[in-house]
């Protein structure tokens, strides 16, 4: 393998796929990033067997061919060099010698032989979406769905693909999200395909979302064998692995009836939620709320700090009512929510409370209330 291209192109390439590499694995060939030539352009793959990415930058190709190569110590020492022409040679011996001008290393490597296959996307399953449409949606649930693997279904995020709308679900067993939206023009899914539901990890889904500042649209679809899906943007392509289990059904959580509805400004309430957090996080984050007749009261009680009592003016309409809350789970819902007001619609103080922001009806999410200790 032999080839030049600009330094200042393959940093951020090297930058990009670096990210994707196995950080433990039993495999020493997932620590490395996998170069090879394709098509007249230079090809970088990295993956830890969750998720993978594909990468092109243009370059001039001499000889074909293909080796993997330490992801932190290419990616540095790439970074190190003065922008401009850089040459990679591969030798007999498998050393890969990188060159500039001023400065030439070489590198030990491992046989591309020996490095995963990442399927690349199939013109023939795959459909265009809003890159926008995506990157708001995602960002609205991922902080919903569960951190640890104890459920694995639970780490992801359910998508529901139909021609006319989008549904994104996210749950972690105490909150949910969800997030339906209209693409600007009908999805052409699969010849014969009505609709397609699919379990992504979150971490994926947040992964493509990071990737582009200025791409218009993307290309998706599932990769041939069915457990593996396909993000694809200019010069690049995410690869996911699917999640398979039974998840949730998230239309039973979500309550149609209420006896209480709070109306309050945002500001004004997480400015209160702020102050209670202070006291909270001492006492297992929780938060109780006193729904009054134009008022709510948020307390926190912690014995070995004090306690914090705050007032927030509201309009209610209902009946009276205390629940507690944790405070992350709060704050994480104000922190994505866009308008003046937030609305609260509560039954119970250990049922379900809905929020919604009023400037955006097409997003819904539910939060666990915590029992309240005497």
């Amino acid at each position: 393998m032999k080839l030049s291209t600009l330094q200042e192109n393959l940093t951020p390439a090297l930058t990009h796929v670096s990210r994707f590499v196995s950080a433990k694995s039993s495999l020493p060939v997932l620590s490395n990033i996998l170069l090879s030539t394709d098509q007249g352009r230079l090809k970088l793959s990295a993956t830890n067997l969750e998720i993978g990415i594909n990468y092109w930058l243009g370059a001039k190709i001499e000889t074909e061919g293909s080796i993997t190569i330490p992801a932190r110590e290419i990616t540095e020492f790439v970074s190190y060099l003065q922008p401009g022409k850089i040459d990679l040679s591969l030798d007999s011996s498998n050393l890969l010698t990188i060159s500039s001008p001023k400065a030439e290393s070489s590198f030990t490597t491992l046989a591309a032989t020996d490095y995963p296959s990442l399927p690349s996307l199939d013109p023939k399953t795959s459909f265009k979406l809003d890159y926008s449409l995506l990157q708001s949606a995602v960002s609205q649930v991922a902080f919903s769905a569960a951190a640890d693997d104890t459920r694995p279904v639970l780490t992801g995020i359910l998508c529901y693909f139909s021609p006319e709308a989008i549904s994104f679900v996210a749950t972690d067993g105490f909150r949910l999200s969800l997030k339906t939206v209209k693409p600007s023009t009908p999805l052409t899914l699969a010849e014969g395909q009505e609709s397609l539901s699919l379990l992504i990890p979150a971490r994926s889904l947040t992964e493509i979302t990071k990737l582009s500042k200025n791409a218009a649209s993307l290309t998706l679809g599932p990769a041939s064998g069915g457990t593996q899906f396909v993000f694809a943007l200019e010069n690049l392509e995410l690869v996911s692995r699917l999640i398979e289990g039974d998840y949730p059904d998230y239309r039973k959580i979500i309550p149609s009836d209420f006896t209480t509805t709070v109306s309050l400004n945002r500001q004004e309430f997480s400015q209160a939620v702020k102050i209670a957090s202070v006291f909270a996080r001492e006492s297992a984050n929780v938060v109780k709320m006193a729904v009054k007749s134009s008022s709510l009261q948020l307390s926190a009680n912690a014995p070995q700090i004090g306690r914090n009592q705050a007032t927030v003016d509201a309009k209610v309409d209902g009946d009276p009512l205390e629940i507690a809350f944790n405070y992350k789970f709060l704050s994480d819902f104000l922190n994505i929510c866009q308008g003046e007001e937030v609305i609260i619609r509560l039954n119970q103080n250990l049922t379900p409370g809905l929020f919604s922001d009023p400037s955006d009806p097409s997003f819904t999410h539910i939060i666990m209330p915590v029992r309240i200790q005497d």
